[in-house]
């Protein structure tokens, strides 16, 4: 009966309200998509060791899991799963964490006052030590979550790389390209962090970018940034592969020494 569906296993059935609200949030077309709840990683790790490859099935996998990084909890989770041929997206530490990835909308609906000011101390959402048990006190229980549909899905892509790993795999499955998402983490340090760091570069009338078409001053450029134009995207990107390759390179020359 889902042959013609691709398969979501999560772990449980909040699992299966979070998805949902997420992929309406991204706008995702997901009526191609069926979501199982598995009752744990164990029951999906067997369920998949007893799937043939040469079943007709389309599935994907999504489970939590506790690790220092996305790339890192990946490949423990694959690990987990026992390397299955499919995609295995993970929730990091708990799917709970993106409930707080857009923070503006989570003040909106937490609880109570106290409840906002404890939200306004909240880390990142993977840094946060048992979301499941916080989003409990700050927002009463899971039906009280689809504020999630509300979520501005680009700013809180790029707060949590966890969720934005996942919207951009089952993009790819679902076979639809949301640029927005795909390029959240430009744009959303365009708007949140460059504009304030260009802003003490004195005198603000300094060149800092040349390109093709032209040269950009400080003041310039802020009011790019700060506008989320495209000029201001295109910045951040750069900024972004210039901070990649030098980490690279420092990388290498510690491991040559």
């Amino acid at each position: 009966m889902f042959m013609d569906k691709l398969l979501l296993f999560v772990e449980g059935p909040t699992d299966v309200k979070i998805v949902n609200w997420l992929l309406d949030a991204a706008d995702y077309p997901h009526k191609q998509l069926h979501i199982i709840p598995m009752g744990g990683k164990k029951n999906i790790a067997s369920l998949i060791k007893s799937t043939s490859t040469k079943q007709r099935i389309r599935y994907a996998v999504l489970i939590d899991l506790d690790e220092t990084g996305v790339a890192d909890a990946a490949e423990r989770a694959r690990q987990q799963m026992g390397h299955p041929a499919v995609d295995v997206f993970c929730a990091v530490p708990e799917i709970e964490a993106w409930l707080f990835a857009d923070k503006t909308t989570a003040l909106t609906h937490a609880r109570s006052d106290e409840a906002r000011l404890i939200l306004s101390h909240v880390p990142l959402p993977e840094a946060i030590p048992h979301p499941r048990k916080l989003a409990r006190s700050l927002f009463g229980p899971p039906d009280a979550w689809d504020f999630m549909r509300q979520i501005n899905i680009e700013h809180a892509a790029a707060m949590s790389p966890s969720m934005r790993t996942f919207l951009v795999g089952m993009g790819k499955l679902l076979q639809i390209e949301k640029p927005s998402i795909i390029n959240s983490v430009g744009r959303s340090i365009n708007r949140d962090v460059l504009s304030g760091l260009i802003s003490e570069i004195v005198p603000s009338d300094t060149v800092v970018w040349h390109t093709s078409t032209g040269a950009y001053t400080a003041t310039e450029l802020r009011h790019h940034i700060e506008s989320g134009t495209e000029i201001g995207m295109r910045y951040a990107i750069d900024l972004l592969r210039v901070s990649r390759d030098f980490l690279m390179r420092k990388a290498i020359r510690k491991t040559d020494t």
